[in-house]
């Protein structure tokens, strides 16, 4: 589907290269192929902020402090890592990722177990919600996966279309109308879908 997607949408995959230089008129690659560019948009690679290097832990290699399922920096009395700084386990022993997905949850439970410490309570662990992703294609449609085998989740027509726009436009953002919606999702018990209408 995505192939389909980048021809429908006029784009030219070069796999199995990489890019060597870049200069005002081109991109040039190892396999000695040029694309020629006035204007080059560089979207690769995720690393962890330059802030975690003050903190002497072990990181991972991108950067991130290893936390536990707590969310505590390994080695670091009270210091907790959430978001793109913290490599923090998932499910089936996998590691959560650099994204919205993980970052949103990290940060309810960081914030929650910090406090939680300050006052004598108990921690919260860190539980993912199973892996899933859903990749907008512009106008060629969206695709949307589950595990972490990237399986495609089947369903009608448009479904994941439909679900990236509700990531986007309602679970993504906070209600900055609403105070008691507003604190309601930034609870670590709590997930980032809306409650359903109470009954009629």
């Amino acid at each position: 589907m995505i192939t389909r997607a980048l021809d429908t949408l006029g784009a030219e995959p070069r796999l199995g290269t990489t890019v060597t230089a870049l200069d005002d008129r081109a991109v040039h690659l190892a396999d000695g192929g040029t694309l020629a560019a006035r204007t080059i948009v560089w979207t690769v690679g995720v690393r962890a902020s330059p802030l975690t290097a003050q903190i002497p832990a072990p990181r991972d290699a991108l950067g991130r402090l290893v936390v536990d399922r707590q969310l505590r920096v390994r080695g670091v009395e009270g210091v907790y890592a959430a978001g793109d700084t913290a490599a923090a386990p998932a499910e089936d022993g996998h590691t959560v990722t650099q994204s919205c997905r993980h970052a949103i949850p990290l940060g309810k439970v960081a914030g929650h177990n910090a406090a939680a410490g300050l006052l004598g309570l108990p921690a919260a662990d860190f539980a993912p919600d199973p892996y899933r992703t859903c990749l907008d294609l512009g106008a060629a449609g969206a695709v949307a996966t589950a595990g972490w085998d990237r399986r495609l989740r089947e369903g009608p027509e448009g479904f994941a279309k439909g679900l990236k726009r509700a990531i986007n436009e309602t679970w993504l953002s906070p209600p900055v109308d609403d105070p008691e919606e507003l604190l309601r999702r930034a609870d670590h018990r709590v997930g980032r879908r809306p409650p359903p209408p109470p009954p009629a």
